[in-house]
């Protein structure tokens, strides 16, 4: 979002949605599969909108290659190492993946002697997007790399980054529908 009172606007409205009945009885009837589709096409969409930073850097970087590659590398073997953790051995239990973190919370591999730290460092180190966070933000500012190179010289300056025609292309609505909606900008939303 590129407006904090658009995603302000939202929640009002669905907090007021929440308190009619009818609203939750038709979420509450959508299928398991409808469900499941829209989480995915969410999940490929979240990806698509993180990858597609990657282009106010240099890409043909090997330094941003290796941040990249190792945060990706890294959010996906940690979280496997902490989740083997989570299941008993000789049991056939089948938790689904995004419970995985909480099963590992209680007995995972870190032990620190003090349940609540234990209990917060194994859920959180369990998480993919936790750790991939962690590694590109610890390697983004630990290895050199020049302000271009980092992609920061586009949001060094407010007023250049606000005319790029990719960055407002990033905010406009899709097959030019955002002249239906010339009366938001007097709300001033």
């Amino acid at each position: 979002m590129g407006s904090r009172k658009a995603v302000g606007f939202g929640a009002i409205v669905l907090i007021l949605l929440s308190l009619v009945g009818k609203v939750g009885a038709f979420i509450a009837s959508i299928p398991d599969v409808m469900v499941a589709a829209l989480l995915c096409f969410m999940w490929a969409i979240l990806c698509a909108l993180g990858l597609s930073n990657l282009r106010y850097g240099a890409t043909g970087s090997s330094r941003n290659s290796i941040v990249v590659g190792l945060a990706l590398f890294l959010s996906l073997s940690v979280p496997s190492y902490f989740q083997q953790y989570g299941l008993l051995p000789n049991t056939n239990s089948s938790v689904p993946t995004y419970f995985q973190p909480y099963n590992v919370a209680s007995h995972g591999p870190v032990d620190t002697g003090f349940g609540g730290v234990n209990y917060v460092l194994n859920t959180v180190l369990s998480l993919n997007m936790v750790i991939a966070f962690l590694v590109a933000v610890i390697l983004d500012n630990t290895v050199p790399g020049g302000r271009q190179e980092r992609g920061l010289y586009v949001w060094s300056e407010a007023e250049e980054a606000t005319r790029e025609p990719s960055f407002l292309k990033d905010y406009e609505l899709p097959f030019k529908i955002g002249r239906a909606f010339w009366w938001v900008k007097c709300m001033g939303l």
